[in-house]
């Protein structure tokens, strides 16, 4: 429960940095930030996030606590000096890819700093270490309000800010050091053997996840060069906000639904957790389309809230052209990821990936995408929708994890009247309201919709556990949950 709660506080701060950040630095100048911070999110997952994957999947393991912990730092120190040894070469060789030398400098900085942060959380996840995991966000997010919000109010400057920010990230992991130290676990124990299950368990994911930050970066260059820094902030606000709002949603089912599954493998079979696959599947559409119909019917709402004033009136546009794609890009890793990782073969993912980066390639240079900063937008959702298309061939083929077809059409019924009903709300005069009515009737047709035709078999579920109490902490018995 802990983790959860941390996990859903977590997106929310992270949510609301971008609101203040974009609001004090001003579009042109949250364009450079965001920029930045993508390409060290970028450089982060490429270099570190297979130690990350491997300490969640591996360090709960008490009997090689000390061989893991060994071959996992020295797997990141040795990954640090190839990611300073790579940005120095680029300075070297005076490529600053647009940012400038101060900022390509600031870069390794801020990748390394991030990335131990989140490494040292799955580490703390896997070892069930609650308030340890509390503790370390929680500073970090106390700190990042404080020291990263205070320099981008006095200084203006992407520089400092982006130095705050990797300080911040990197205070929590020094403090709460003690908690994460294996005894007897020195560089000198790691193996090869050890470092190289690592690498060959995450290498698959780590691959397909840069390629879709890639896409992103590279969209954003492009509106750089085409339109300026301010109409690339704008479009880094809608980008960034969107994708978090998604994710931080998206984050229960994509990890909690398929470890029923793999827990019902256990139990019953292959075939028994492949049904269950199809069943989850189910219940992410049955979140994830009104949330995306909700996201576009309320989208001048959604602006008037959140948006600092300077993005007004671009950003529900860009919403609205980013919006399936976030879809996409969500459906993908929490129905079809599961289907592969049960089958034990996760390459599909990263075809997935190329032929998404490439039709994205083709897009952005097309007159018709390249006229405005939304058809950058559009090329960047679009080509999230080829990467879930062609996953989903190889990933649909057994029928037993195909969604049930009448369910589907039940949802997409719901999700339609709900789009049409909550769409006119965009009208009252306070957006707070208009948005507190949405979530009220919508959540009503769709939960509606949901009990009336039991969907996934979520009213058997309720009404299984209104009768036996006593067996509520095992819910959907009859899918197996």
């Amino acid at each position: 429960m802990v983790f959860a709660i941390v996990f859903v506080v977590n997106a929310a701060g992270n949510f609301l940095l971008g609101i203040v950040l974009g609001a004090m630095l001003g579009p042109a100048e949250f364009g450079r930030f965001a920029t930045v911070a993508l390409a060290a999110t970028t450089l982060a997952t490429a270099f570190f996030d297979w130690l990350r994957l491997s300490s969640l999947r591996f360090s709960g393991d008490e009997r090689a606590r000390i061989d893991i912990a060994a071959s996992l730092d020295a797997a990141y120190l040795a990954m640090m000096a190839l990611a300073v040894a790579g940005v120095g070469i680029c300075a070297l060789a005076q490529i600053d890819f647009g940012l400038g030398l101060t900022l390509l400098a600031l870069l390794p900085l801020l990748a390394i700093a991030n990335a131990r942060c989140d490494y040292s959380g799955a580490l703390l996840r896997a070892r069930n270490q609650a308030n340890a995991f509390a503790a370390l966000y929680a500073l970090r997010h106390v700190l990042t309000f404080s020291v990263v919000v205070g320099a981008a109010y006095c200084t203006r400057s992407v520089g400092v800010v982006i130095a705050a920010l990797a300080a911040t990230s990197l205070a929590p992991v020094v403090a709460l050091g003690g908690r994460m130290r294996t005894p007897g676990a020195s560089v000198g124990a790691a193996t090869r053997q050890r470092v190289g299950q690592f690498a060959a368990y995450a290498k698959p994911i780590v691959v397909s996840t840069v390629v879709y930050q890639l896409i992103g970066l590279i969209n954003r260059h492009s509106a750089i060069d085409l339109f300026g820094l301010a109409a690339t902030g704008k479009l880094a606000l809608a980008t960034d906000l969107g994708f978090r709002l998604f994710l931080a949603i998206n984050v229960m089912p994509e990890t909690l639904l398929f470890q029923y599954a793999l827990a019902r493998e256990r139990r019953e079979g292959r075939a028994a957790a492949q049904r269950q696959i199809g069943v989850n599947s189910t219940m992410v559409l049955a979140l994830l389309a009104p949330l995306t119909a909700g996201y576009m019917a309320m989208a001048p709402t959604f602006e008037a809230l959140i948006a600092p004033a300077a993005y007004r009136g671009d950003f529900a546009t860009l919403s609205l052209a980013l919006a399936p794609g976030f879809l996409a890009f969500c459906a993908l890793y929490s129905m079809l990821n599961p289907v592969f990782q049960l089958a034990g073969r996760t390459w599909p993912l990263t075809i997935a990936a190329g032929c998404a980066l490439a039709s994205d390639l083709a897009m952005i240079n097309l007159p018709a995408f390249r006229a405005s900063v939304e058809g950058l937008a559009l090329a960047h959702s679009l080509s999230l929708c080829v990467g879930f298309s062609v996953a989903a061939i190889p990933a649909l083929r057994a029928r037993a994890v195909r969604p049930a077809g009448r369910d589907l059409c039940v949802v997409a019924a719901a999700t339609l009247a709900m789009a049409l009903a909550i769409r006119p709300l965009n009208g009252l005069a306070s957006p707070l309201a208009a948005a507190a009515l949405a979530l009220l009737i919508g959540g009503a047709i769709i939960g509606a919709a949901i009990l009336a035709f039991d969907v996934a078999g979520l009213r058997a579920m309720l009404l299984q556990a209104r009768a036996a109490p006593a067996n509520a902490a095992t819910p959907l018995a009859g899918q197996g949950l």
